[in-house]
């Protein structure tokens, strides 16, 4: 089936895709404006993923755009390199559902999440269902055995799905 994507595998991918659509833009930009303003849109995206991953954190794309690198601050000047894969299972699979559907302008759409919940922390679990709602105009069906991103959630969220085992003694 089309559109269906793993975690792990989506979340580097739609990141670089993300720096990627930018620096296109960035691309356009300076053509249609006799290169006034060039690189906005890059330096505009790194700014909102080191937002979204926390003061310590910086990432950005690679030289050849292959890859994205990214930053912890450990002081005042100094700065480790990391893989992207040392980022949190949590961290990497959220920002890679945030770039996704915020960059892509993944909008009137449904999207189907199972057990978002899996590398979350509490708070994140907790916080997830409102996220989605400011990164986009979409319905979200997620399936969750989590209690906090239940505990969140208003009946006017939730359409509840009854199982429906079938007997099989039956003749139907």
């Amino acid at each position: 089936m089309a559109n269906i994507y793993i975690y792990n595998q989506l979340s580097i991918i739609a990141i670089k895709h993300t720096f990627k659509q930018a620096r296109e833009q960035d691309f356009k930009t300076a053509l249609e404006n006799d290169n006034l303003e060039y690189g906005t849109e890059l330096k505009g995206l790194a700014e909102d993923f080191h937002q979204f991953l926390g003061n310590d954190k910086y990432i950005k794309p690679s030289p050849d755009m292959n890859s994205i690198i990214v930053k912890r601050k450990i002081s005042e000047n100094e700065f480790i390199e990391l893989e992207p894969e040392e980022l949190s299972h949590g961290e990497l699979k959220k920002l890679g559902l945030y770039a996704w559907i915020k960059y892509n302008n993944i909008n009137d759409s449904i999207i189907l999440i199972d057990e978002i919940e899996n590398g979350f922390h509490p708070d994140w679990q907790y916080n997830i269902v409102n996220e989605l709602a400011s990164w986009g105009d979409n319905q979200y069906l997620l399936a969750t055995h989590s209690f906090y991103l239940c505990e969140v959630l208003t009946p006017a969220h939730v359409k509840e799905i009854e199982p429906k085992m079938l007997n099989p003694n039956s003749e139907e």
